[in-house]
């Protein structure tokens, strides 16, 4: 089968948790089907992602770094869209699909993101895709309520809305729309989104980190980590809240205990927080985080706000790190509490699910343990990507 895959940022290399979803996807499509890749990307490649684009077959790009600012603002309000697909934007690219479809038939259009539904034409024939990497307007009403008020929570509440009508309008365009968990499959089928033809590819962690060896709690450090894209709005709340509230908490019971925080992109007030308070450790951004799992006994997630599930969670599961996260960062994962991770609803509780993992190392035993095992029988591609196969093989009955 040939396949047009249209995607809103260049797919190599892995280093953020839509890449590493994108990828696991290219990487299990081209097994069986001859897979041609449109990307908007930032700046031009440099040499390595040219090379794995070469050796992948066909990618195509076009460069498109238009801010997010007042100016973009104003023209998303104009054109009648959202902010974030105002910014996304490009006629290249447009004119880049039109001639890829003018060049051979595809049999379907496979639209990695809710960015690049903008690209589809109206009249096309085979199959229409749409992967979701998170209910974009859940991620846009949560922020509102989260919002403390003035200026910034009235134009949030309106983007929200904003995203809605627009996410909506999306639904009956495709055959069928791919999720990435059960909560965020429900959310879309609120939208409009018909549940017979709503289905669920789930976020896969490195599938390389089940095949290290296990980690041992007496080879550990006292040492929590935080490891994970740190320029978003989610990520940078949740983490201030578990720097400024939890962190202290858990130096009270445990002394010995540090922080490291690691990833790319941080804002300067977060880095400023991270570097100055007692017992953080701010590395930046890291190229190999094996080094970190292994010195650390705990992960911890305390996100309030996002949506879609978190790479950063799978992954340290798949490691064997026990996980520390509240409700809304364990969202979307199949996961018993207690079992493959620990969660807690708030400060206090997050603080003493820490310190259990960094005493007990009996317990620490159990968590790794069984989160590698759901990892390991659920979040692999050969079980996870089944209802895509299922789709392409012309299996009506899932849509």
């Amino acid at each position: 089968m040939r396949i047009l895959f249209l995607t809103f940022q260049f797919p190599y290399p892995p280093d953020n948790g839509a890449r590493i979803k994108t990828l696991s996807i290219l990487d299990y499509l081209r097994q069986l089907h001859d897979v041609t890749v449109l990307c908007l990307t930032r700046r031009e490649p440099d040499d390595e992602q040219q090379r794995w684009a070469r050796a992948f077959g066909d990618v195509r790009w076009t460069v498109l770094d238009r801010g997010r600012n007042p100016l973009t603002l104003a023209r998303s309000y104009r054109s009648g869209v959202p902010l974030s697909i105002e910014r996304n934007g490009s006629e290249e690219m447009s004119r880049m699909v039109a001639e890829a479809l003018v060049e051979a038939e595809h049999h379907a259009v496979f639209v990695d993101g809710w960015l690049m539904a903008q690209y589809l034409p109206e009249r096309l024939t085979g199959l229409k895709l749409l992967h979701e990497h998170n209910a974009e307007y859940v991620i846009w009403e949560r922020q509102a309520w989260l919002e403390r008020g003035g200026l910034r929570k009235i134009l949030v509440g309106r983007e929200a809305r904003r995203v809605r009508a627009y996410e909506a309008g999306l639904m009956p365009r495709f055959d069928a729309v791919f999720a990435v968990s059960e909560q965020d499959r429900a959310a879309l089928v609120d939208l409009g989104a018909d549940p017979g033809r709503a289905l669920v590819l789930p976020n896969l962690p490195d599938p390389s980190l089940l095949e290290m060896p296990a980690l041992r709690f007496e080879g550990s450090q006292p040492l929590i980590l935080y490891f994970g894209t740190l320029s978003w709005q989610p990520n940078i709340e949740g983490l201030e809240r578990f720097i400024t509230q939890v962190f202290p908490l858990v130096r009270r019971e445990a002394p010995q205990s540090r922080l490291l925080i690691a990833g790319r992109d941080a804002p300067p007030a977060l880095e400023r927080l991270a570097r100055g308070t007692t017992g953080v450790d701010y590395m930046g951004p890291v190229a190999d985080a094996e080094t970190l799992y292994r010195k650390a006994r705990v992960f911890v997630e305390a996100t309030r706000s996002g949506g879609g599930t978190k790479l950063k969670i799978l992954n340290a599961l798949a490691r064997g790190l026990p996980v520390v996260a509240s409700p809304e960062a364990a969202e979307g994962i199949d996961v018993i509490p207690g079992a493959h991770l620990l969660t807690a609803v708030d400060d206090d509780s997050l603080a003493e699910a820490v310190v259990r993992l960094l005493r007990d190392d009996g317990l620490w035993s159990r968590v790794s343990e069984g989160g590698r095992l759901l990892i390991g029988s659920r979040y692999v591609a050969e079980a996870a990507f089944s209802p895509l196969d299922e789709v392409l093989s012309g299996d009506r009955s899932r849509i």
